[in-house]
């Protein structure tokens, strides 16, 4: 067994379908069992003029679901210190990842500017070059811009310029794994006392027909646009985008620096599947062999996991494939009143391909948080080449309160690339050790400091801060809120300093600004 000290995840942000553009956000669209996927939005290609029921039609896609976010292509260069024309040839999967860089960040109460210089490391799991592809029938767009813009090398090495972090930056791409391989990597690096942190992202967006064409002609496409995970009726997956991006730290150092931890990460492991039958169908004893070698390093028994959030596509050759290594895996070493609790957030937002597991991951966070697993939706019937009962499996179709189960949660987190890639970590439950004491009563509330980049940004910020602070659940942690704002927030161009004696007041004077 090789013990190594947990790490934390101090802060997380995400952008997901279904219009979860914070954990907040993606935690309710789970628990209401929302179906985030929509017909491909018209703004990105004809959509009726690339669709074919006929998947044998050259030049057609059969599949005309997606799961979308709702604005790709607004972006803020100068919060950035980025030019338009430099901004104008960039793929918006880098724009995308600077933005949840820096919200990561200050979910986590880090100020940008005090890891300047540090040798914080930066990880992105990316493959995606739909942006690129795009325009190559037109060679006089391309200089040195649309270069820097289009690399895919660049969406980690831009994050590192634009908040001068000297740690490794690299671009891991293993297809549908990709975030999983590169949060592996991140975990690597501090456990080898490589870099003190590390910001671990990813970003897909579908910016072109052309994989959908592609993967129809392969056949992995649901044609009804619903991700039917480990059921009879599973007929393909559906292709979606979005991206989060973590920040990471030992936990150790996350304690001693009063740090808000998320959860924190037991371990994590990779391999492939090697000369397997066939490149893209998953090889089973691959990922069992994964999830043997994972827990045992860490010394975790296969009793102590309540769930393992699968990768889950909803394909009829995966699905079976992927319960087979979980079943021998986990489910086999546990008592049989004790099955294995699995899930695919999957089934609501569809499948993110290389940021897929990113979308696992926080679901996994937030489960542990709220000590309760969302449903997986659109399971009617088992799949009948899957032995639930003999694989000691249980998927968790109901949301299951879990605020009776006595110690600390333990959950698993399963990604797999077309390519033979497999990787999963270990989450669990963040438990403080000491008691945090509540400030209610003990402090007025100080002057409240907020900041934005330009007149228009903080306008917004003070509507935003108004409307927070005469919300019941602020009423007992506004000194937090004051707090946070004035120690944990980068201070930027356009500043606004507000002080009355209530929450009322403070809320008033923010509202007339």
């Amino acid at each position: 067994m090789n013990k190594k000290e947990p790490i934390a995840i101090v802060g997380m942000a995400c952008r997901f379908p279904g219009g979860a553009n914070n954990p907040d956000d993606f935690w309710r669209l789970l628990i209401n069992r929302t179906d985030a996927i929509t017909e491909i939005a018209e703004d990105r290609w004809s959509r009726d003029y690339y669709y074919h029921p006929d998947p044998t039609v050259p030049g057609k896609t059969y599949a005309k679901f997606a799961g979308q976010l709702e604005n790709v292509w607004h972006f803020d260069p100068g919060f950035f210190g980025l030019s338009p024309r430099e901004t104008i040839p960039m793929d918006p999967q880098q724009r995308l990842l600077l933005e949840l860089s820096w919200e990561a960040l200050e979910s986590g109460g880090q100020v940008p500017a005090h890891l300047a210089g540090t040798d914080c490391s930066v990880y992105v799991g990316i493959s995606s070059t739909d942006s690129a592809n795009s325009r190559f029938d037109d060679p006089s767009i391309a200089d040195s811009y649309f270069m820097t813009g289009n690399t895919l090398s660049i969406a980690a090495n831009r994050i590192s310029h634009i908040f001068d972090l000297r740690g490794i930056s690299v671009a891991i791409d293993t297809a549908c794994s990709s975030f999983a391989v590169a949060l592996h990597q991140a975990c690597t690096s501090i456990w080898n006392n490589e870099t003190p942190a590390s910001l671990v992202g990813t970003a897909h967006l579908l910016l072109s027909p052309f994989p959908f064409i592609g993967f129809s002609k392969a056949s992995m496409l649901s044609p009804d646009g619903r991700c039917k995970v480990f059921d009879a009726g599973a007929n393909g997956y559906v292709r979606s985008e979005g991206g989060a991006v973590f920040f990471l730290k030992p936990l150790s150092a996350a304690e001693a620096d009063n740090d808000p931890i998320q959860a924190i990460i037991l371990g994590t492991g990779v391999n492939s599947d090697g000369g397997n039958r066939s490149l893209t169908v998953p090889d089973g004893d691959a990922q069992k062999s994964l999830l043997e070698t994972v827990y045992q390093n860490i010394g975790i028994s296969a009793d102590e996991v309540c769930y393992i959030e699968a990768h889950g596509t909803g394909t009829q050759v995966g699905d079976p494939i992927e319960a087979y290594s979980i079943g021998h895996g986990v489910g086999a070493k546990r008592n049989t009143d004790n099955p294995v609790l699995i899930g695919s957030v999957k089934s609501n937002i569809g499948h993110l391909e290389p940021a897929s597991g990113a979308a696992g991951l926080m679901k996994v966070v937030l489960a542990l948080q709220h000590r309760s697993i969302p449903p997986s939706i659109h399971f009617t019937t088992p799949n009948p080449h899957i032995d639930f009962a003999s694989l000691n499996l249980k998927l968790v179709t109901e949301e299951l309160s879990l605020t009776e189960k006595s110690g600390k949660l333990i959950m698993g987190v399963n990604s797999f690339g077309f390519g033979g890639s497999n990787a999963h970590a270990v989450l669990a439950e963040y438990v403080p050790g000491k008691l945090v004491r509540n400030r209610k009563g003990m402090y007025a509330n100080p002057p409240l400091f907020l900041s934005a980049m330009s007149q228009e940004s903080l306008q917004l910020k003070a509507k935003q801060f108004s409307e927070l602070l005469l919300d019941p659940v602020c009423k007992d942690s506004a000194y937090d809120v004051f707090y946070t704002a004035a120690l944990h927030r980068q201070r930027l161009r356009h500043g606004l300093v507000v002080y009355g004696e209530s929450l009322e007041n403070v809320s008033k004077e923010l509202s007339v600004f």
